[in-house]
């Protein structure tokens, strides 16, 4: 039995002691899940270049995210069992895999886990590469939330790049609270897909490079309610160029994007919301007697009624 398959069994083993218990039930599936963790490794060859990427999305990611700075003989394309193996110990349900060969010198792999087992990941080549030490300037608040933003049309049409986006969201958003202040939004992460004229790829280029670029918001006195932005880059800034990927099965995509019962917001009937958020809602009513109804000429209505009934009384002719 080597190494993985033994550590493998012992995290199948059922707890001995209270403590486990909590641990492994806080492990199983919640129907509201906590903010995806991150585990980010070295490839057992690397440039300086990979590891300092390495370090700058562990820094963004912070501290959702743990850094292994050790060189690790992994190759998730061939073998996915280690880092799977890692990833269920540390409790983590994302994966960032930095490493350099002869043919990819400077490759990164992003990827995602489902009950433990692989989800789906994607290879890019990076380019351009600019660590945040080399911006000079302040960075964000340890733990403030960003912003991600997407531009380019290939995000919402092409089904590789439309994986792309899901992938960065969800490495780069962190936790995704109900309510956010204002002066909790410091940075924002701008991923740019540069389309090709008309919105397709080139034919003998098919290929969509995605620039990631970040930013830190200042905000300045604007003479009104809200302030005036202004986004300084602070880094890291780079290019990515899909090289190969894993889908997921369709299947395991389907349960792993299911919103449980528990969690569904529950009709409510006869409210509903307009295109700006406000709410609209109709009231049945039964039937009313206006006679009891106040109004302004509410005395004068009863008299009319009353003098209405007594004429129709005279005009009826009377028995024989």
């Amino acid at each position: 039995m080597g190494a993985d398959d033994a550590l493998g069994a012992a995290l199948k083993r059922s707890a001995k002691t209270k403590r486990g218990s909590r641990i492994l039930k806080k492990r199983e599936p919640q129907a509201v899940e906590d903010a995806k963790t991150a585990l980010i490794m070295v490839g057992v060859k690397a440039s300086h270049q990979v590891q300092m990427l390495l370090k700058d999305l562990h820094r963004i990611r912070t501290p959702l995210s743990t850094l292994f700075t050790r060189k690790h003989e992994v190759h998730p394309f061939e073998d996915i069992a280690r880092l799977e193996t890692l990833c269920s110990k540390f409790d983590h349900g994302l994966f960032a895999f930095g490493s350099s060969s002869k043919k990819r010198p400077f490759r990164l792999i992003l990827g995602r886990l489902f009950d433990k087992n692989l989800l789906d990941m994607q290879e890019f080549t990076i380019k351009d590469y600019k660590p945040i030490q080399s911006f000079h300037k302040p960075d964000c608040t340890l733990g403030s939330k960003p912003l991600v933003l997407f531009q380019g049309s290939s995000f919402e049409t092409e089904d590789r790049m439309k994986r792309s986006k899901s992938l960065l969201l969800d490495f780069f958003s962190g936790p995704r609270p109900q309510q956010v202040m204002l002066q909790g939004i410091e940075q924002v992460v701008v991923c740019t897909a540069f389309d090709a004229a008309g919105g397709a790829p080139p034919a003998d280029d098919p290929v969509i490079p995605i620039s990631v670029r970040r930013f830190r918001m200042k905000m300045a006195k604007s003479g009104s309610r809200l302030p005036r932005v202004e986004l300084e880059e602070i880094g890291p800034s780079f290019k990515m160029e899909l090289d190969r990927s894993k889908d997921p099965d369709k299947e395991r995509w389907k349960q792993a994007i299911k919103v449980p019962k528990e969690v569904k917001v529950k009709k409510v009937k006869n409210i509903s919301k307009d295109s700006v958020g406000k709410r609209r809602a109709r009231i049945h009513m039964g039937k009313q007697d206006f006679d009891q109804i106040h109004t302004v000429h509410h005395g004068e209505s009863k008299r009319k009624k009353l003098r209405a009934e007594t004429a129709s009384a005279k005009a009826a002719p009377s028995p024989a």
